[in-house]
């Protein structure tokens, strides 16, 4: 397999969000490495919102992991309007970004401001121009060398929208995208000029020269041999442009209609019939993103096909299951490993049994929001693996599933998580400290057995059962926290054995 290209793109997402009155918009959020050993670094692509246009203007970055959890973030940066200078990442683990316009200079050297921190919002739909429109060739005609008309103009409050579909403040005279002056598209797409110049149009179309003189027979007779040959060319040139042009946009139009009402599949059937046809493959990609999106219930969903990542499969059910020796091969990283939200259209819901074991390279693992089962021994023997980012769907952590993971040493359990199997932290030795959620009322036997370096565990809910040596061999153990009233301690019978006795030798903190 290919090394993997650099520059590489960790991210790009392109944004329609704006804060109202703010004379620049962000369009594009780049995160790419540019080598192998190399920091991240962000780039912005950025439009001004008229013809006044700002030259600079200062945002706020806020970070986040593989799972979209904020890291860190960055104020006041100062970006040029177009596409930026790289600025430097400070985080490592960062996969995404969003950025929040704080202030923005225009040319006349007017000062806008964003004190509040305001985050953007996405504007109503604008209207698109169909082929179906009666009086879409007039605008194509009107607008041909002038604008890329795509919508139809319109007002938002405060602002315009050209007809490239740039969003423009109400002061603004020109789109700051295409640079189309707002009288010039107030006129040309007003209703009735335009059924005008259709009937313009059409009379120069069906006006036809008229003939001169009368030739004789025998150019006639060429003549006429003339015009067959050329209504046979224009019969066959037709029949080419109907297959490859006419029914390829209305077939391209109907898609592009079923995607914007949800009909994802279809859509995407439609894009993948259609080839190289316009932008087919890209309109085929949003579709099954789209698609990944509303199922997942996701705002970013990260996707893969085992062709794509030969290193993964699934199976109809979503459990996932991983080949680290394939995973070597595409000399992938183990500092930052995410497990993906779909793989071939399914969901992940479980990782399989043993699926990380003896992976001892890893050190930081990213778990899908989707997933909610981490199979039985799944990062056994992970020696280095150090920080675990759970999913916010998580239910189930397997029997044995971190055992001789040493290097753990902080781990919080989500709420979500309702169960723990068995020595599922044994002998984690390097573990210090526990947080159970919620959702934890029993531990099953030996959960922490051998943890020499636990010193505490924080129970949010009061436990109701307790099985035999959870703590055995916890020789630092010396406080258990619990985040509730000491009354609503229940009473659980606890295996009476040797191995349980330390249970009841640390000291007991409540609400803290």
């Amino acid at each position: 397999m290919a090394d993997t290209a650099y520059p590489r793109v960790v991210s790009e997402r392109e944004t329609r969000e704006w804060i109202p009155t703010c004379p620049v918009q962000i369009k594009k959020i780049r995160i790419e490495q540019a080598e192998p050993d190399g920091g991240l670094t962000l780039t912005l692509e950025s439009l001004p919102c008229g013809d006044f246009g700002p030259v600079r203007f200062t945002a706020d970055l806020a970070y986040q992991n593989g799972r979209r959890e904020r890291i860190g973030g960055a104020e006041g940066l100062s970006f040029v309007t177009g596409a930026s200078e790289p600025v430097p990442v400070p985080f490592p683990e960062a996969v995404y970004a969003q950025a929040v316009v704080r202030s923005a200079a225009r040319k006349d050297g007017t000062l806008w401001e964003n004190p509040e921190g305001d985050r953007g919002e996405i504007p109503p739909a604008q209207k698109v121009i169909w082929q179906t429109d009666p009086l879409y060739e007039t605008i194509r005609q009107e607008c041909e060398g002038v604008v890329e008309a795509r919508y139809e103009p319109d007002e938002i409050e405060g602002a315009w929208r050209c007809a490239c579909g740039q969003i423009n403040l109400t002061g603004a005279k020109a789109c700051g995208s295409c640079g189309t002056s707002r009288a010039w598209l107030t006129e040309h797409f007003d209703r009735e000029y335009l059924e005008k110049r259709r009937a313009v149009y059409k009379a120069k179309e069906e006006k036809l020269p008229a003939v001169k003189k009368l030739r004789p027979t025998a150019d006639r007779d060429k003549i006429k041999a003339g015009i067959i040959a050329a209504s046979v060319l224009l019969v066959a040139v037709l029949s080419v442009l109907t297959v490859k042009v006419f029914v390829p946009s209305i077939r391209y139009n109907h898609a592009v209609r079923l995607a914007a009402e949800g009909e994802f599949d279809r859509a995407a059937g439609i894009f993948s019939s259609l080839g190289s046809f316009r932008d087919s493959k890209k309109r085929m990609s949003a579709a099954v993103y789209d698609k990944a999106r509303s199922i997942t219930g996701l705002d970013e969903v990260n996707m893969t096909t085992n062709a794509a990542s030969p290193w993964f499969s699934i199976d109809e059910n979503g459990v996932l299951s991983f080949r680290k020796d394939l995973y070597e091969k595409s000399k992938g990283g183990w500092n930052n490993f995410t497990v993906p939200d779909m793989v071939d259209g399914v969901i992940v819901r479980e990782l399989d049994r043993n699926f990380f074991i003896n992976c001892k390279e890893l050190t930081v693992v990213n778990l899908s929001d989707c997933l909610e089962v981490i199979g039985e021994q799944a990062f056994y023997n992970c020696d280095l693996l150090h920080t675990v980012n759970f999913g916010k769907n998580l239910k189930t952590i397997g029997p044995r599933v971190f055992i001789n993971c040493g290097s753990l040493e902080t781990m919080e359990i989500p709420d979500s998580v309702e169960s723990i199997g068995i020595r599922a932290f044994n002998n984690c030795t390097g573990l210090k400290r526990i947080v159970l959620g919620k959702g934890i009322t029993a531990l099953g036997d030996y959960t922490f057995a051998l943890c020499v370096g636990l010193k505490s565990v924080t129970f949010t809910s009061p436990l109701e059962s307790l099985g035999r040596g959870v703590f055995a061999g916890c020789t630092s153990l010396e406080t258990f926290f619990c985040r509730f009233p000491e009354t609503d301690w229940t009473e659980f019978e606890v295996p009476d054995d040797e191995e349980n006795q330390i249970w009841r030798q640390p000291k007991r903190a409540f609400n803290q």
